[in-house]
């Protein structure tokens, strides 16, 4: 069965025994001068080589999420 995990933010990126280690974090309130709280509800944990690969994806999809907002801007005009 596929995990399937939201998360609001990573956190506390760190290299441990040649792999690189990513906290995921979800939000869990806000405090009285409402700043978020975020709590750890998982570890990414990555091969270099797979880390290189998810970050070439994650620079592809912000350079297409970039292009489809210059899109739509330049069609409003």
């Amino acid at each position: 069965e596929m995990d399937q995990k939201f998360i609001d933010a990573i956190a506390n990126v760190r290299l441990v025994s040649g792999t690189i280690r990513l906290d995921l974090m979800n939000i869990t309130g806000q405090t009285e001068d409402k700043k978020l709280q975020f709590g750890k509800t998982g570890e990414l944990i990555l091969s270099p080589a797979a880390f290189s690969q998810a970050l070439k994806t994650m620079q592809d999809v912000d350079a297409e999420l970039k292009k489809r907002v210059d899109d739509t801007k330049k069609n409003k005009k």
